[in-house]
């Protein structure tokens, strides 16, 4: 089953975003081919220029306060699990701490390496970080994997408290609805919203031939399921397809 996402605050668009370049960041940094490491500098600079953002810092507390608000009104109440509970919460008293905490910009370790911003002013060049041009890092690929390794997640210290914040609440908020079979006509669906807000909208779907086009307002969503054979343009799906959705709000 293929899960496609669309959020419908730019809040859950960046917490999206951060999750994609975390699993990314942490699969290719632990492989020993430098080649590997290559992907994952790349990531770090997106990664950071991301988490740098004020207003993301100040979203997110507010967001997971919101949240932990919300579960300690089911304190007491009969069919929850209490102990759980209790975990989650001290797990977002501590994700919510450690943001609080953070003294600067959280991407400082990144931005003041010379080495560092010496690589990314080279991958924009085609090639630019070829040994021809970059000798230091050509040499920096000799070096033992691990001490590779732990040079790379020294940079990215800083930055996992994102990584967990956006963890447990993106965890929260898809768990916070469950998915429904539709159908979409001539490959078309439409529905109302009646002026309820949500944050996410998770569409499932079996066959990876078949994508959705998403659009989505505080009044209404469309999705149009169009037929992609990976060689040329998209084209709108023909017939009926059954497909799950679940609209997620915490």
């Amino acid at each position: 089953m293929i899960i496609y996402e669309y959020p419908f605050n730019e809040l859950v668009r960046s917490l999206l975003r951060l999750e994609y370049l975390f699993d990314r960041f942490h699969y290719h940094v632990e492989k020993d081919d430098a080649r590997d490491m290559h992907q994952a500098i790349s990531i770090i600079f997106d990664l950071g220029e991301i988490t740098a953002r004020a207003d993301l810092k100040s979203s997110l507390m507010k967001e997971l306060d919101r949240q932990k608000h919300s579960l300690e009104s089911l304190k007491n109440q009969k069919g929850v699990d209490q102990a759980i509970l209790d975990k989650t919460l001290n797990e977002m008293n501590v994700i919510w701490n450690k943001i609080n905490n953070t003294i600067g910009k959280p991407n400082s370790l990144i931005t003041d390496s010379e080495w560092l911003n010496t690589i990314r002013t080279r991958l924009s060049v085609p090639g630019g970080t070829s040994p021809v041009d970059l000798p230091s890092y050509h040499a920096w690929q000799f070096i033992d994997a691990p001490t590779r390794r732990d040079s790379l997640k020294s940079y990215m210290a800083p930055l996992e408290p994102w990584s967990e914040a956006s963890s447990m609440f993106l965890k929260l908020l898809r768990e916070s609805s469950q998915a429904s079979s539709m159908i979409a006509t001539n490959g078309a669906y439409q529905q109302m919203l009646s002026g309820k807000t949500y944050q996410l909208m998770r569409i499932s779907i079996k066959d990876p031939s078949i994508i959705p086009e998403i659009s989505a307002n505080k009044y209404m969503l469309w999705i149009r399921f169009m037929e992609c054979d990976g060689i040329s343009k998209p084209k709108p799906l023909p017939k009926d397809y059954e497909f799950k959705m679940s609209l997620c709000n915490f």
